[in-house]
């Protein structure tokens, strides 16, 4: 039977309980705990209501409060430990009651100070079932209905710790983004974020500003075009692409070619990664510059063309200085016997018959020019350099260079003045003029203009075309500039590589620009070109100049010299290992009117002379010879005869030079294959002034 009294109860908790509800419903977030703890003070009719939490990493279970109400008014926070209390029953475990008695079952000096009584409290879990703090409610007088301070509890601990995991979570979101900020800020590399559906920029970390020169607020207008070099594949739709790529899920890690706000470019590598920040989208580019790694990789890789150049071009001059000798030597026969036959076809009177040998000379001497570039390309067979200037040389060589190109072909120079005296052969640098003349002419097809320019240069970090080395320097540049369709990129590489040619078969030896190459380097020279497709060449050769200036001085090439009808008188030794020279050197000599005796091992010829040293007067010798070279035998020859002639003559070696046959004793040095009246002269200079044999 329901009494009176039970209908009370019920009424009085459904009062509680709305009151309850309208206290939870009204309590404000930052007061949120105070608000607690005074309703339930209040809906209890208890003196005192606490809520706290257990103190992390303290070495005896702590409880921190969050909310104190005593008396109906909210008082100072304070901390106690659990040991001792009735709150340790309750921290962890279960809702505990107790209606009175509080003081005489839990003495401890706070329950003896408020004089604690009564005493309800429900525990605080987390919502993962982690152990928290306790909701207390005390009074100093016996507490009643202790289901109703249950429920109460209850419905009061779960708000609290809804807001307690608010607040902790709240304050675990703000330190994170505390240290993703700080570690944003601090981040080595420079970060981007972009927005993920416009990519435009909107944060950048201090490195980013640094790096890329612009200020924090700028950074958030500049565009992806601005940031990029602009040239293929660094562009804007180029990162578009990446970025496209990026939002998929992708992961995207490429080498980026940037420009900065003051125009520098610099190289960049760049990560772009698809990432939730703050739940949003987002696209977030890491990017490390790497200039000084590209610039490394371009030195090596500068440095790796240098050494396969070097390596091709020695490998081809070894191979052009192993073939120069015996060409030399069948050219030698070849020129010789033909000019031997124009002097028989001219006593002859058959016109044709010169005609022919003039023709076949001619082919003779395209040979032995042919191989001279060879042996000019191959840095073996260097030149007799003298300080010079270039104007009056360069001046002197056009003239005689006019002649053989088109008069469709415009010729204007400009020099300037004064210029430097640059350390040179002469005849190299009327060699290097005509193949870039020749050059030119065949680019433009016969037709257009160039221009002879000289000029003093300086010259840093520059790459020289043929070498590919780095260079600086004071200059004297002689440039040749066409107005022809220009150079393509894949001809540039190979146009200096020996025997290399665009032209047809049969127009052209590819021997011009790769003999340019050998003459300029052997002077310590270099080569720059530059060319425009569609707007011309201009070819740049350079000259180390000189620290003081010299008066310049010129060598012509020397005039073929007409011996006449006279004949020679004297007996000569000749000592050659090829059968078909020495062959020639017989009928050659023997038709000047000497005595000949002819040798294949210069050892016999040595043996030979020694038993009768007054026997010749004049003993020619290949250098190049099986066992013992020309060079040795003449010192043999002359420990025995101290004042005999001698003539060296050889087809190629890099050993010999003026100067060390002058030093050995060595009247004269011939190159094959022979000029022969340039021979004749010399034979009959040395005859004359040494036995006074020769006809005058």
């Amino acid at each position: 039977m329901v009494t009176i009294a039970n209908i009370a109860d019920r009424k009085h908790t459904e009062d509680v309980l709305l009151d309850a509800a309208r206290a939870l419903s009204n309590a404000r977030s930052e007061t949120i705990f105070e608000d607690l703890v005074i309703a339930v003070a209040k809906l209890l009719e208890v003196d005192y209501a606490v809520v706290g939490v257990c103190a992390p990493d303290s070495e005896t279970r702590t409880i921190n409060t969050l909310a104190v109400c005593a008396d109906a008014q909210i008082v100072d926070n304070f901390q106690y430990a659990l040991a001792g209390t009735p709150c340790e029953l309750v921290f962890g475990k279960e809702f505990r009651f107790h209606e009175s008695g509080v003081q005489e079952a839990f003495p401890t000096p706070q329950a003896r100070a408020l004089r604690i009584e009564g005493y309800a409290a429900f525990p605080l879990f987390g919502s993962h079932g982690e152990e928290l703090g306790v909701f207390t409610a005390m009074a100093r007088s016996p507490m009643k209905r202790p289901d109703l301070a249950e429920l109460l509890l209850r419905i009061f601990a779960e708000r609290a710790v809804a807001e307690i995991e608010r607040k902790w979570s709240e304050r675990e979101r703000r330190m994170s983004e505390e240290s993703y900020r700080a570690l944003f800020e601090s981040f080595e590399d420079a970060l981007f974020i972009h927005d993920f559906d416009t990519g435009a920029i909107i944060d950048v970390n201090p490195k980013a500003c640094e790096a890329y020169g612009y200020s924090y607020e700028e950074m958030q207008h500049v565009t992806i075009e601005q940031i990029s070099s602009g040239s293929h594949p660094y562009t804007q739709e180029e990162a578009i692409r990446w970025g496209n790529k990026a939002k998929q899920g992708q992961p995207q890690r490429f080498e980026w070619h940037r420009k900065n706000k003051d125009g520098s470019l610099h190289w960049d590598e760049v990560v772009l990664k698809r990432a939730m920040l703050a739940g949003k989208n987002r696209i977030i580019a890491i990017t490390r510059e790497i200039t000084e790694r590209k610039q490394a990789e371009a030195q090596r890789t500068r440095l790796e063309a240098q050494l396969r150049q070097a390596q091709k071009m020695e490998a081809i001059g070894h191979l052009t200085g192993g073939i120069a000798h015996d060409f030399n030597n069948i050219l030698t026969g070849i020129i010789g016997y033909l000019l031997m036959a124009q002097e028989r076809a001219e006593q002859s009177q058959d016109p044709k018959l010169q005609k022919y040998l003039e023709r076949a000379q001619r082919s003779g001497e395209r040979a032995r020019d042919l191989i001279q570039q060879m042996l000019t390309f191959s840095r073996g067979q260097r030149g007799e350099p003298r300080a010079i200037a270039l104007g009056p040389l360069i001046t002197e060589s056009l003239m005689l260079l006019k002649s053989t190109l088109p008069s469709s072909m415009e010729i204007r120079t400009e020099f300037e003045a004064p210029l430097s005296a640059v350390l040179v052969d002469p005849l190299h640098v009327e060699q290097a003029l005509m193949n870039l003349c020749i050059n030119a002419r065949d680019t433009m097809q016969g037709r257009g203009q160039v221009i002879i320019s000289l000029r003093q240069a300086t010259h840093t970090n520059c790459v020289c075309a043929s070498c590919r080395q780095l260079f600086s320097g004071e200059f004297v540049e002689l440039a040749v500039k066409d107005n022809g369709p220009g150079i393509p990129v894949e001809i540039l590489d190979r146009m200096f590589e020996p025997f290399f040619t665009t032209k047809e078969v049969g127009k052209g030896s590819g021997m011009g620009l790769s003999s340019i190459h050998g003459i300029v380097h052997d002077y310590d020279g270099h080569v720059l070109v530059d060319t425009w497709l569609g707007a011309g060449t201009t070819m740049k050769i350079l000259f180390r100049s000189l620290k003081e200036q010299s008066a310049p001085l010129h060598l012509a090439l020397p005039e073929a010299l007409e011996h006449g009808k006279s004949t020679l008188q004297g007996r000569v030794l000749v000592v050659d290992d090829d059968a078909d020279v020495r062959e020639f050197m017989r009928d050659l000599l023997k038709e000047w009117g000497l005595s000949v005796t002819l040798f294949g091992e210069s050892s016999q010829a040595c043996r030979h002379f020694a038993a009768d040293p007054t026997h010749y007067d004049l003993v020619v010798l290949d250098q190049t010879m099986p066992k013992m070279a020309g060079l040795e035998a003449a010192k043999n020859i002359l420990a025995r005869r101290t004042d005999m002639p001698i003539i060296l003559y050889t087809g190629y070696s890099e050993e010999v030079t003026e100067d060390i046959v002058k030093a050995s004793g060595i009247r004269a040095l011939v190159r094959k294959p022979l000029q022969v009246h340039q021979f004749y002269s010399l034979l009959e200079e040395i005859l004359c002034s040494h036995s006074g044999l020769a006809n005058q």
